[in-house]
C-alpha cells in the first residue's frame, strides 16, 4: 500500500483493481478476491460481510461537512486508488471563488466538480458522479458544458478521456483559495529576498527553479501555493518548472510506504 501526502489531498493507492464495478461502489454486497483470507477476518469481527465500507465512509464525510471520498479502479496498471481532499467541502472560502464565475451560470454540481478539479487537478466522469451521486450521461453533459464555457479542458478520447483546468478556470492568484501574503510572510527573509528580487516578469528558468529549490527545501507546498507565492500561473509554473524538477530528480512528492 501507497500513502501519498500532497498538499491539499491524500491519496491511498492499493494493489489490485477492484471486483466491482466502479457504478456500483457503495452498494450492499461485497466480492472477496480471497474467499479463505477474507472467511478469518469476517469470523474474528474485524470485517463484515455487507460491503458497506464505502458507503459508510462517504456518509460520515458528508456529515463533516468534507468532500466525498472518489476512487478509481485501474484494470490495466492493477491498482485501486482512494483520494480525500483536506480541506471542507463548499466552505466559506470556496464559495468566494465559485462567486468569480457566477456569470457561467454554474449548477451545484459543477461547482463540487470545479473546486475538486481545482484541487486534484483533473476530473474524469467517473469522479464527478461519485462526487455528484449522478449517472453517466448526466456527467458527460456537465462536464461537456463546462468544457464549452472553457473552464475546463479535455484530455484524452472514450474512456480514457479526462479534464485539466481551462483558460477561464485560471484566474488572477489573489482570487484563489489561499492567501498569498500570509504564504509569503512565514518564510525566512532570505527566501523572500529572492522572490523579492525575482518579479513577475523574471523568466529564467534557472533562476525561479533556484527559488522552488529553496521554497522546497524549507517546507512541502502544493503546486498552488508555489505558484501563489511566485504570482504565476499555476499550469504555467507546474509544467515549466515543477514537472522538470521532478524529472531532474529535484523533487519529490513526500510520500510514505507502509508494506
Amino acid at each position: 500500500m501507497q500513502i501519498i501526502r500532497y498538499g491539499n489531498r491524500i491519496e491511498i493507492k492499493n494493489p489490485g483493481f477492484s471486483l466491482k464495478p466502479e457504478e456500483q461502489l457503495g452498494e450492499p454486497g461485497s466480492k472477496n478476491r480471497n474467499p479463505f483470507i477474507a472467511s478469518i477476518f469476517h469470523e474474528t469481527n474485524l470485517a463484515e460481510t455487507k460491503g458497506s465500507g464505502i458507503r459508510t465512509m462517504r456518509n460520515l464525510m458528508e456529515k463533516s461537512s468534507l468532500a466525498p471520498p472518489t476512487f478509481e479502479s485501474d484494470h490495466t496498471a492493477n491498482l485501486f486508488t482512494t483520494r480525500l481532499l483536506l480541506h471542507h467541502f463548499l466552505n466559506e472560502s470556496d464559495l468566494q471563488w465559485l462567486n468569480t464565475f457566477c456569470k457561467f451560470d454554474l449548477n451545484t454540481e459543477q461547482k463540487k466538480g470545479l473546486i475538486f478539479i481545482r484541487e486534484a487537478e483533473a476530473i474524469d466522469n467517473s469522479t464527478y458522479r461519485q462526487l455528484n451521486a449522478c449517472d453517466v450521461l448526466k456527467a458527460s453533459n456537465e462536464l461537456r458544458n463546462l468544457r464549452d464555457k472553457g473552464l475546463i479542458e479535455q484530455k484524452g478520447k472514450g474512456r480514457a478521456t479526462y479534464y485539466i483546468t481551462g483558460d477561464n478556470l485560471n484566474t488572477e492568484p489573489n482570487l484563489l483559495n489561499t492567501e498569498p501574503q500570509s504564504l509569503t510572510q512565514e518564510l525566512p527573509s532570505v527566501i523572500r529576498e529572492q522572490i523579492e528580487k525575482l518579479g513577475v516578469r523574471e523568466n529564467d528558468p534557472n533562476k525561479i527553479k533556484g527559488v522552488i529549490y529553496e521554497l522546497c527545501k524549507h517546507k512541502s507546498y502544493s503546486v498552488k501555493q508555489i505558484a501563489l507565492i511566485l504570482n504565476r500561473n499555476e499550469n504555467y509554473v507546474y509544467r515549466n518548472y515543477i514537472l522538470p524538477m521532478k524529472e531532474e530528480g529535484k523533487l519529490q512528492h513526500t510520500i510514505i510506504l507502509f508494506y
